[in-house]
């Protein structure tokens, strides 16, 4: 979502190893769908320009619940910001082109500092800590905030990679 994944990478790396997969035929969509407007049109262009059984790895931050306040926060430092989506969405988004071989979630730990660097100024600085800490406690919960000296400084976000095999 905000930073950069490694673990998507670990989980290609060894997906490739055990199943011997020809490196040539990989594609890598790493959070493209978030910034789509129609990100099913999207997939399907993808999909017609590759060939058939190439392993494509869609790595996204996916929404569970109170997906409204994660949405907010992103739009606030992303511009092109559409929305995050549920693993069922971007199932549906795949069916008529890909089948899914392989998919983990896990959790990633956001750092608020690398966020506000990429801030354009100090307002939007001061809008998203402050978006931040309004969320719900429920919120908080979910995402697990974590803070220093009444200070928030991380949480973690939901993140999920599929490895689809073109049909």
């Amino acid at each position: 979502m905000f930073s950069l994944f490694n673990k998507d990478k670990q989980i290609v790396d060894k997906y490739i190893n055990d199943y011997n997969i020809n490196k040539n035929n990989i594609y890598f969509l790493r959070h493209k769908l978030s910034f789509q407007d129609n990100p099913k049109e999207y997939l399907n262009d993808f999909f017609k320009d590759i060939k058939q059984d190439s392993i494509v790895v869609i790595t996204e931050t996916i929404v569970y619940d109170e997906d409204a306040y994660i949405n907010a926060a992103a739009a606030q430092i992303y511009d092109n910001h559409r929305r995050f989506y549920t693993v069922n969405e971007i199932l549906d988004f795949i069916e008529d082109d890909a089948r899914l071989s392989c998919f983990l979630n896990f959790k990633e730990t956001v750092y608020i500092d690398n966020i506000i660097q990429q801030a354009k100024d100090d307002t939007v600085k001061y809008e998203i800590v402050k978006l931040l800490n309004d969320f719900p406690d429920s919120v908080k919960n979910l995402l697990s905030f974590k803070e220093e000296n009444g200070r928030l400084v991380s949480f973690e976000a939901n993140a999920a990679v599929f490895i689809l095999i073109k049909k």
